[in-house]
């Protein structure tokens, strides 16, 4: 009994000491902390071992749950294992939480990000929108200037008579094909037969 018990806290010490990082995995903090966060091969690795280390934890409950059936005190044994894995679990879990506060911390940071290049990306496609119709404004105003210093010279002429003539020759027009076009559309599907 005394041999189980100290195969298993050993092996609860080495899951705790498993925990912290060695000093293979200090390299990586060392990045961490001048990139900010860890790359994701790094959290990869610590995802792993996390998930093995949960596995081994399970592992071991489950034979220490075996080997307490062969023991007389079958109650006493089962409640010492519960409690061991309790212990074990905590300093696990308190590892998983600090790794999923730093993913969601991660996760956040890109979300922030991509929103940033969105919203900057809508901005420089108002202020082009903005831009070219400002320059078709001005060119509008032009035109329409332009027109009207032509007016104003051909104004009291027959030269200026014949163009305004014309002009207006051309609005009726437009403004005939237009009814014509409004007189030529198909008409409206008629209405359903009421049901009797």
């Amino acid at each position: 009994m005394k041999r189980r018990c100290c195969s298993l806290l050993a092996f609860v010490c080495f899951a705790t000491w498993g925990l912290e990082p060695s000093v293979d995995e200090a390299a990586p903090a060392a990045s961490q902390a001048a990139s900010g966060f860890p790359s994701e091969a790094e959290r990869n690795d610590v995802r792993e071992r996390l998930t093995r280390q949960r596995q081994a934890l399970e592992d071991q409950y489950k034979q220490d749950m075996k080997l307490c059936y062969q023991n007389f005190d079958v109650t006493r044994c089962r409640l010492q294992a519960r409690e061991r894995r309790i212990e074990a679990n905590e300093a696990l879990r308190k590892e998983e939480l600090r790794f999923n506060a730093q993913e969601r911390q991660i996760h956040a940071d890109q979300a922030r990000r991509s929103l940033t290049e969105r919203t900057s990306e809508m901005e420089r496609k108002k202020a082009e929108a903005e831009r070219a119709a400002s320059i078709a404004a001005s060119k509008e105003r032009a035109d329409a200037n332009a027109q009207k210093q032509i007016d104003h010279a051909l104004q009291g002429t027959k030269r200026g008579e014949y163009e305004q003539k014309q002009r207006e020759a051309t609005q009726r027009r437009s403004d005939l094909e237009k009814k014509q076009r409004e007189r030529n559309k198909e008409p409206a599907a008629p209405l359903p037969a009421p049901n009797q």
